[in-house]
Order: C-alpha cells, then sequence, then structure tokens
C-alpha cells in the first residue's frame, strides 16, 4: 500500500497542486482560520487525503489547549474533509492563558512532563475522535536535561496514548547532527511503536556561525535526509497514511516544486514494488 503524497500548501505551490503525482495535502490551520476567507482552503481540488496541521495546541504544557482553539481546528477539518489532525510534540506557552512564544520548545523530558503530556494528547484525541491525531517530532536547538532522552520520551508518548506519529525525517536529522546520535537507529527503535504514521519532508541549512544544522524548510531537502525517507519507507511499510513536502521559503520554480513531489512518490513505488 502507498502512501498519499502532497504537499503542505502554500500560496507559491497552489498553481501545481494540479500535478498528478499529488494527492494528499496538509493545510496549516493557523493559515486556514480566516474568517475573510469565503471559500474551502483546499478550494476546488478533492484530495484523497487531507490533513490539518495545527501550530498552537502545545500538548506539552502543563495545562490543556483552550475548547476555542480545539473547536476551531475541528471545523476546518470538517469543512476541508479532513482524515487527520497534527501538532509538534512541544509547547509554545506555559499554560492555556500563557503568552505564545512563537515558536516550538522542547519540554523538559522528565515524569512530570510526560504525563502532563499524555493527559493533554488523550484529551485533544477525544475532542477530534473519530479524526486521526498524530503527534510530530520537532528540531531542537537545546534540549533540557531530564528523566529521559528524547528518543525514550517520545516512544513513552505513543506507547501511552496511543495516537499517530508525524515523522518529521528532517527533523531526526537536525537533531542528530545537532546532538550526536544516529538518525538511522532513532527512526529503527521508535516506528515500531504507532499504528499510524504520517512523514514530513523538508530542506534546511547547515548555520556555520552557530555550528548547528537549521531546519528552515527553504532548500531543497538534502540528499541524507532522502536516504532516511527510505529508511522509513521500508520499516514503516504498511502504516504510512500520507507523506508532506514543507517549503516556506526560497520557494523553487515550477519544475523544482514538481520534481520533489515525485521524487517522493518514486521513492515510495521503488520500496512496494522492488526490481
Amino acid at each position: 500500500m502507498l502512501p498519499y503524497f502532497g504537499y503542505a500548501i502554500r500560496e507559491q505551490n497552489r498553481p501545481i497542486l494540479d500535478e498528478p503525482a499529488i494527492d494528499a495535502a496538509e493545510i496549516t490551520f493557523e493559515r486556514a482560520d480566516d474568517p475573510l476567507r469565503i471559500d474551502r482552503y483546499v478550494a476546488e481540488h478533492d484530495f484523497e487525503y487531507v490533513s490539518v496541521h495545527a501550530l498552537k495546541l502545545s500538548v506539552g504544557s502543563p495545562e490543556p489547549p483552550g475548547r476555542n482553539y480545539l473547536d476551531a481546528l475541528a471545523e476546518i477539518a470538517r469543512e476541508n474533509g479532513a482524515a487527520s489532525v497534527s501538532d509538534h510534540l512541544g509547547f509554545t506557552r506555559d499554560g492555556h492563558h500563557g503568552i505564545e512564544m512563537g515558536h516550538f520548545a522542547p519540554m523538559p523530558y522528565t515524569r512530570e512532563a510526560l504525563d502532563a503530556t499524555c493527559r493533554n494528547i488523550d484529551l485533544v484525541q477525544r475532542h477530534f475522535d473519530p479524526l486521526h491525531f498524530y503527534i510530530e517530532n520537532i528540531a531542537c536547538l537545546f534540549q533540557f536535561r531530564g528523566d529521559y532522552s528524547e528518543q525514550e520520551f517520545l516512544l513513552n508518548v505513543l506507547a501511552r496514548t496511543g495516537c499517530g506519529w508525524l515523522l518529521d525525517v528532517t527533523n531526526v536529522y537536525a537533531n542528530a547532527l545537532n546532538f550526536g546520535f544516529d538518525p538511522f537507529a532513532f527512526i529503527a527503535t521508535v516506528i515500531p511503536i504507532p499504528q499510524r504514521l504520517q512523514i514530513h519532508l523538508a530542506g534546511g541549512y547547515w548555520d556555520e556561525q552557530a555550528e548547528f544544522y537549521i531546519d528552515s524548510h527553504s532548500h531543497p531537502i538534502p540528499d541524507a535526509v532522502w536516504d532516511l525517507y527510505r529508511h522509513a519507507l521500508t520499516l514503516g511499510r504498511g502504516r504510512i497514511e500520507a507523506v508532506f513536502i514543507e517549503r516556506d521559503q526560497e520557494f523553487p520554480d515550477e519544475a523544482g516544486w514538481r520534481s520533489e513531489i515525485r521524487r517522493a512518490r518514486e521513492i515510495a513505488e521503488e520500496i512496494a514494488v522492488p526490481a
């Protein structure tokens, strides 16, 4: 079974959403939640699979997400015929009424944080049922000391909540470079746990001054990430529902957009039907 393939929708890639290799779309909720928009965010496109990607559920916060945010997410999902909702394994504020930081931060990987995160994800899943919920691993510029490693924390979250894993291959690659672990082993250890998977692919760059790899969604997907993608497809065969490519800056031309999504599909086809 092949996954569905698509882009995180941006105004810059709307002209190529008729590409035959595309049969899925990811909607970023914060872009679609526009009171002036009178048509569906996916417009006239009839995708086989749609997912709504949130930025502010903040499941790593000590308090659960607000009801208004949850209801608005559910409405966008319903309006666009979505099959799933996703967000990041981190926090953007300390509590429901806290100030938004404007970016994702890793929570301390402690037992207390694990309990709070799992409670929040359980609430989110009940709210969106029957839609599936996926949690995405994030790229970190720092990590707190705690009771668990990132890998152990993620394993516990997936096992305790039963939610899906939005495997951001680029984020695994970035953290592996920045914190010194084997990205292939990370994926191989975690991927057996979730029953459902999605994949994110994106490009980034090595910041010479900071000596960090930055997941910027601004460059072509590097070969090392394509290699990890092959690895994930092989290990997750039969459970991967969708693959989404993200690009937010330095947009390619039409040929560039089309070639990336075609490559993602062609690799999956090679693995599904080996030579």
